[in-house]
């Protein structure tokens, strides 16, 4: 149940970031010893969304759940991908009809999407800049 409430939350959060010109660069980007829900690209910024999603507060705000801990695994997560994905400070970004463009990318950062399941529609808060700077 829980994998489900997660996944239903990561497809609400990437509508939500399209919707707002993000470009998607990766869903559930994993290696061992972390994951990053979603990879974006937008006006030069490549983000590392965190995706939380709760039925209820019982446990406290979405992104209380984002502690210092997970921030870490992230980054490491996020040194893999730049390792792999970022070549003199760009980055390829898809777009319709299969153009690849390198894009020059001016800011990193680590962003939360909570997605709030009770309410309808659902509603989501996009907290950006969450933890400590790359």
């Amino acid at each position: 149940m829980t994998k489900q409430i997660g996944d239903y939350g990561e497809d609400l959060a990437e509508k939500y970031l399209k919707k707002r010109g993000w470009r998607i660069l990766s869903r559930n980007y994993v290696i061992r010893g972390g994951e990053i829900d979603i990879i974006g690209f937008r006006f030069g910024v490549l983000a590392y969304f965190e995706v939380k999603a709760r039925k209820d507060e019982s446990y406290g705000k979405p992104a209380d759940a984002v502690d210092e801990a997970k921030i870490i695994h992230m980054q490491k997560t996020i040194k893999d991908f730049q390792n792999l994905h970022i070549k003199e400070n760009k980055v390829s970004v898809f777009y319709p009809l299969g153009i690849e463009l390198k894009r020059r990318i001016f800011k990193q950062r680590i962003d939360v999407i909570e997605v709030y399941l009770k309410e309808k529609p659902q509603q989501i808060n996009h907290i950006k800049n969450w933890g400590s700077k790359l």
